[in-house]
């Protein structure tokens, strides 16, 4: 019997602590991504001589639980139990002294902790909370992925626009040189920002950026510059809200089993996602307040209630005040305000009216002080956008129309994106990708700043990429298909919702190119620009696979175990071009 309580208190124990998770996921991610900011900094070199001493003893202490759970779940004695905790402890001990010494310091990190989730996984997984292990458990080693990728990333690697930290004095141009700015003179820059680059961005994301640099620099003394290499693990916390969130949204269609998996791996593990948790720029939480939004509506449409409506006023309101073009997903909330309107304007008339109002007292103020105060002051246009000077990567030479029809082979020799450059001679090298599709489809997987060089040493890995990049093109080509098919068709959404999700896919893409026409400039066809599409088409494709689960027929079964395979291969090979990149650097 005794034997039997104490199974019970430890998987009790175990669960209380996930179930806690499960609950506050926003808060037990932010907690985790500060904690190892005070470990790492930001970067695995920053790493302090204490860090593996209490990873060994966490390893020691969650061994204990583990064996522990184990051995009483087998009525082994309690003798047997600590002479096996004892081992493990014994056997761990000379990996964590060679995690002091190692050269490949990122590798240890990322097996160490992904032995830590499966072990824990495998040791209280039970049947009934089969859903929320599962979904931890991927949501957990994508988060393992991006962390190593971030401490293995400088601030100033990898980055777009970035500039530099300065010094009091100076107005460095640049996102860094923003935070700098904020950080310095706890003011924004009173001035005609035009002539600095990124100054014209609202200030959410920088001074948040400058406050977190301020705690670890002024409040626990850390040296200046490590506490700005440390601020990643803000991006790298929004980018995990991102993939919180979509879970939310792929739970709020009650999507489960094959039709919950493939899209969250997908999601937790696209390349996007794990480059945005590095990355210094807005862009992380200007997505992760629209992902925000996205669901928000999706509860004010189940729930038309003020609270709700307020949700996502805040939600646009602070993410257009971080960037306005998140602004972009205010048609697609007003077709779903104007659904409601109609369908309950006998009986809450006025009372939809009054939340329309409160919705607007909210995110107007929020959202465009900053571009008025702009006007105001410098008659800068609301929506003006800095210009970019004329450099090597400019496609003026190619109209619009030839570049978007524009399908050569010869486009597809390289998985990763083309620019012009000039050798030593000055003869041209190479071209500028000109196809917004084609260059989005491109820097989706590998960004930007990935190519050839980053595998020097590991030439098998262009082999990988090549396979990566068409394996992500076929799963993009399935979920754009559902989604156009299950536009037609009952599925998981009704019409509002499908009408919803899709009109800002389209919003999103359409915005794309345009930008691409107006600024040609092949940093303008990036897929930073419209990354909630992964969402969105995972969401889809995950709709298609609802009879998988339910249907016994050897084509279903061939439909879901296809899947399965698809993207349990995408995340593997996602997760190895992103170590290799920071562990060949």
């Amino acid at each position: 019997m005794s034997n039997t309580k104490t199974t019970s208190t430890g998987s009790k124990t175990f669960t209380s602590i996930l179930a806690g998770a499960a609950k506050h996921p926003y808060i037990a991610a932010f907690m985790l991504c500060l904690i190892l900011s005070m470990f790492f900094l930001g970067s695995v070199d920053n790493m302090g001589k204490y860090v593996p001493g209490i990873f060994f003893v966490f390893f020691c202490g969650l061994s204990a639980v583990i064996v522990s759970h184990l051995c009483t779940e087998k009525k082994r004695s309690n003798f047997l139990t600590a002479i096996l905790t004892a081992a493990v402890c014994a056997a761990g001990a000379p990996l964590f002294l060679l995690f002091s010494h190692t050269k490949n310091k990122i590798l240890f990190l990322f097996a160490f902790c992904s032995i830590v989730i499966l072990a824990l996984y495998f040791a209280f997984f039970t049947k009934k909370l089969a859903r929320r292990f599962n979904a931890m458990l991927i949501i957990g080693l994508g988060f393992v992925v991006k962390l190593c990728y971030v401490l293995g990333t400088s601030v100033y690697v990898r980055q777009h626009d970035t500039g530099w930290f300065g010094a009091k004095d100076e107005v460095i141009p640049g996102h860094l040189g923003y935070i700098s700015y904020l950080f310095h003179n706890h003011s924004l820059y009173n001035g005609d920002y035009r002539r600095y680059l990124q100054y014209c961005h609202p200030p959410l994301h920088h001074s948040l950026c400058a406050l977190w640099i301020s705690f670890f620099n002024k409040v626990l003394g850390v040296k200046l510059d490590l506490a700005v290499e440390s601020a990643q693990m803000l991006s790298l916390f929004w980018s995990m809200t991102i993939v919180i969130t979509a879970y939310k949204i792929f739970r709020y269609f009650k999507l489960d089993g094959t039709a919950l998996y493939v899209p969250l791996i997908i999601t937790a593990f696209h390349p996007c996602f794990t480059f945005l948790s590095s990355i210094m720029n807005n862009d992380p939480l200007a997505w992760a307040l629209t992902l925000g939004a996205m669901y928000s509506t999706l509860m004010w449409y189940r729930e038309p209630t003020l609270k709700k409506i307020i949700k996502i006023a805040f939600c646009i309101g602070l993410g257009m005040m971080t960037k306005l073009s998140v602004g972009l997903i205010a048609p697609s909330v007003t077709i779903v305000f104007i659904a409601v309107l109609i369908k309950k304007r006998k009986d809450f008339l006025v009372k939809l009216l009054g939340q329309f109002a409160a919705f607007a007292a909210v995110c107007v103020p929020l959202g465009l002080w900053f571009p008025v105060r702009g006007l105001i002051r410098w008659g800068i246009p609301l929506t003006y956008v800095q210009e970019l000077p004329e450099m090597t990567q400019t496609i003026k030479g190619t109209t619009f129309k030839e570049r978007i029809t524009d399908f050569s082979l010869y486009q597809f020799r390289r998985v990763f994106e083309n620019w012009l450059s000039y050798d030593e001679n000055g003869a041209p090298q190479s071209y500028n990708e000109h196809n917004p599709l084609i260059a989005f489809m491109k820097n989706s997987i590998f960004s930007e700043f990935i190519g050839e060089d980053n595998f020097s040493h590991y030439p098998f890995m262009l082999t990988v990429c090549k396979i990566l990049f068409w394996l992500a093109a076929v799963i993009a080509a399935a979920a754009f298909i559902a989604m156009v098919v299950n536009l037609f068709r009952k599925c998981a959404a009704d019409m509002v919702q499908k009408l919803f999700l899709i009109s800002f896919h389209v919003i999103l893409v359409g915005n794309l190119y345009m930008l691409s026409k107006n600024y040609t400039m092949v940093c303008s066809m990036n897929f930073r620009y419209i990354m909630p599409t992964v969402i969105i088409g995972s969401f889809f494709l995950g709709t298609t696979l609802i009879s998988a689960d339910k249907e016994g027929s050897t084509r279903a079964k061939a439909v879901k175990y296809t899947s399965y395979i698809a993207v349990t291969a995408f995340a593997v090979m996602s997760s190895l071009v992103y170590l290799m990149v920071v562990i060949n650097q």
